[in-house]
């Protein structure tokens, strides 16, 4: 009988647990209009953990957003805290209400979002530089955005459906100069 309940609570928790979806957050606000958000310049600060919680990485970002032709391209550059510099390039469309495409050099085929709320959700496969090679791994990427426009990111990475760590950033737009009245 006590084996029986063992089995039964594991395949409730196994199976009962549900992972997030977008829509579960398409009442929370502030909005987030992705298009909106990353036109023009932003800024974000970001951690790379393992699989274990270790710290491996810590980085800047200033990206650059332009919207042409119902495109927006994301011009992202990286500074990481041992001084390497990279480079990525986004490319993004809507495809629909709640849905968007995206490319970039080192994602493999498209990187698909669903965005309801303050949430956006990315899946996408990408070749990850490590060290003089690189490892394809797939992201589970959400964002969430907060009062006085502060974007949450954590990110997911698995490799062959094992979780390898974590990526967690915070973005901020740059406030306007105020003007001293005179």
């Amino acid at each position: 009988m006590l084996r029986n309940s063992m089995v039964l609570f594991f395949i409730v928790v196994l199976t009962g647990c549900g992972s997030m979806k977008p829509q579960d957050f398409a009442q929370k606000q502030p909005r987030f209009d992705v298009f909106d958000y990353f036109e023009g310049e932003s800024r974000a600060w970001g951690i790379f953990e393992d699989r274990f919680g270790k710290l491996r990485r810590q980085f800047t970002v200033d990206i650059t957003g332009t919207i042409e032709n119902d495109v927006l391209t994301l011009d992202e550059r990286f500074l990481y805290d041992d001084g390497e510099k990279d480079q990525r390039v986004w490319t993004i469309r809507k495809t629909g209400d709640h849905s968007y495409q995206g490319q970039a050099d080192d994602i493999i085929g498209d990187a698909i979002g669903s965005q309801y709320g303050n949430a956006l959700n990315w899946s996408y496969d990408m070749d990850l530089k490590v060290g003089d090679g690189s490892w394809r791994v797939s992201f589970d990427d959400w964002m969430f955005l907060q009062p006085d426009g502060v974007l949450v990111n954590r990110a997911r990475v698995k490799k062959w459906g094992f979780e390898i760590g974590e990526v967690t950033l915070f973005f901020t737009k740059p406030q306007p100069a105020v003007q001293a009245a005179e």
